[in-house]
């Protein structure tokens, strides 16, 4: 377990050197502030032993004057040096942040599926705060610690080293105090990261699903399971700090007692004439420069297991597989049937497709029916490789899919599904997504997906910002906002899953008539029978098997499954 913390810790170390670039002005500046901090003590033993020994009234006034710009000084560099600390921090988190982001946008959809989108988020937002510190000062604060108790221990075996070895054979207490409470800390860091967590997942699910809980009049049952999981994050937090807290009041213990010692001892030299009382007060006054980088770095080294702790769930979204863009055969022009051959999906550890067989030609319009959960969304997922088969190829012109280029593959195969995510903006710019077309373009894709039929209704039109979700729109409106977006691209292939299910029939017949003008390949899951018929092909599934393929007169004559799907499912 120590090597293994170690090796956490050296790693987020390693790391930490990319935000060097942050840290040029406390770096700089850190050698001269230690140097105007070192003059306090010679000052005091100065004032005492020559200015007030020697009865030098003349030099009362320059001594007050000098004391002041060295500790004006002090304090204006101390004050340029924590800035610069807390920009770096705040622009390291800037950076992980940005990064973590776009390295999500590039994991594969199937690692959604085993994690928590509120997970996601705790490490995205929260974590990165708890690092930031850490990577963005991190080595300047442990360098100017290491250096300022080299240079103070100097000083103090300079100013008498009798007391300086009294104050030495304190430090180890420091470090057994800290041996002390180490593992507990750790484990309790972890604790609180995972709860948090949960913590996080329970309010993102909770305000997403505010309708059912309001329809159901059960505010007060989710109100309770939050509070409860609320209630076992505070618990773990509570205990992490009473050991943060228990760990820094025993070294304020012996911080606290040692200078007990030295005016005690010193005391002892004074009066034994080894020592005068300049010296003794230049010492006291400079006793706290030692243990300040000591306990600088004491905290620090506890807030590193705690740090370790986060970095690793950091570490674990730095690790995912990416998605490769760039590399790949080029999408074909013009022959682009889609062939699946002994196709076996799993999804976790249950097999949702089995042993499929099916071709796809170019152009076709085919329709895909079955019972819930049949697997109809997880079939079209693989044909832009959201999803990756268990066993078996889909192939496009008899190339598996995994040799394409992905890019060019997602550009040219579509998926509009029923609950198509808008983003909180405008109509237009959620058609668009900041691609470049031309206005004749884009009014062609609104009216192929009718989205013109009620644009008028809304009050900025295609400038009418949709809210999160696109919550002000109903759902029909979103569905032929989705289509429009997906037809201004013109793609070869368009997979409509359940995509007009919130649309009247009469629009929808009249969505189907304007598909008619697209050369493309067309894909359609839906439970309305006037669609179905519309299709070239009907593909009957149930169980994750394909169970009849053909015409709907066909399969409703020799498919009883088709026909029973047909009599208890489908909207004429």
């Amino acid at each position: 377990m120590k090597k293994e913390n170690n090796r956490s810790l050296r790693k987020l170390l390693k790391y930490s050197k990319k935000y060097l670039k942050y840290q040029k002005t406390p770096l700089i500046l850190t050698p001269l502030l230690l140097l105007v901090s070192i003059l306090s003590p010679f000052l005091i033993k100065y004032l005492i032993d020559d200015i007030i020994g020697n009865h030098e009234f003349s030099q009362i006034l320059p001594f007050v004057i000098l004391f002041t710009i060295v500790i004006l000084s002090e304090r204006l560099i101390s004050f340029i040096v924590n800035y610069g600390y807390y920009k770096s921090t705040n622009l390291a988190a800037r950076d992980e942040q940005i990064y973590m982001f776009k390295k999500i946008l590039t994991i594969p959809i199937k690692e959604f599926s085993y994690n928590k989108i509120g997970d996601f988020m705790s490490r995205v937002l929260s974590d990165t705060l708890e690092v930031s510190f850490f990577l963005g000062a991190g080595i300047s604060v442990i360098t100017y610690n290491i250096i300022q108790l080299i240079v103070v221990s100097l000083v103090l075996l300079y100013l008498n080293w009798q007391l300086a070895v009294i104050t030495f054979i304190m430090v180890p207490f420091y470090y057994f105090s800290l041996r002390a409470f180490d593992k507990n800390l750790q484990k309790s860091s972890e604790l609180e990261r995972i709860a948090y967590s949960d913590l996080t997942e329970e309010l993102r699910e909770k305000i997403e699903g505010l309708m059912p809980i309001k329809s159901f009049c059960k505010e007060n049952f989710f109100s309770k399971q939050f509070s409860y999981i609320s209630w076992i994050w505070v618990k773990k937090k509570n205990r992490l700090n009473m050991l943060n807290q228990s760990a820094e009041d025993f070294m304020s213990f012996i911080y606290e007692l040692i200078p007990v010692l030295i005016l005690g001892y010193g005391a002892y030299l004074i009066l034994k004439g080894n020592a005068t009382l300049g010296t003794l007060m230049g010492f006291y006054a400079y006793l706290g420069w030692i243990f300040t980088p000591i306990r600088n770095l004491s905290s620090f080294y506890i807030q590193m297991q705690r740090v370790r702790q986060v970095s690793e769930r950091i570490f674990e979204i730095h690790d995912f597989p990416e998605e490769n863009m760039r590399e790949g055969k080029s999408f074909p022009n013009n022959d682009y049937p889609i062939t699946y051959e002994n196709v076996c999906f799993k999804y976790k550890d249950s097999t949702v497709l089995h042993d499929i067989n099916l071709t796809i030609g170019t152009k076709e319009k085919v329709a895909i029916v079955g019972t819930s959960g049949a697997g109809k969304s997880s079939f079209v997922n693989l044909i832009p490789r959201f999803y990756e088969p268990a066993t078996g190829k889909v192939m496009i012109n008899g190339i598996d899919v995994k040799k394409y280029n992905l890019k060019q593959l997602r550009k040219n195969i579509t998926i509009v599904r029923q609950d198509d995510y808008l983003f909180n903006m405008t109509v237009k710019e959620n058609i668009m997504l900041d691609d470049e077309f031309t206005q004749e373009e884009f009014m062609k894709a609104v009216k192929k997906a009718k989205v013109d039929k009620f644009i008028g209704l809304l009050d900025e039109g295609y400038d009418t910002v949709v809210g999160e979700r696109g919550s002000k729109l109903s759902d029909g409106q979103r569905q032929r906002v989705a289509i429009a977006r997906a037809l201004i691209r013109e793609p070869k292939v368009l997979i409509l899953d359940e995509a007009t299910s919130g649309v009247d029939s009469q629009t929808e017949e009249e969505i189907f008539d304007e598909l008619k003008e697209y050369e493309m390949t067309l894909i359609i899951i839906s439970h309305r029978l006037s669609t179905i018929r519309k299709a070239d092909k009907v593909i009957l599934l149930k169980d994750g098997e394909i169970r009849g393929e053909g015409m709907h007169e066909e399969l409703l004559k020799n498919a009883p499954i088709y026909k029973e799907i047909i009599e208890s499912q489908l909207v004429v």
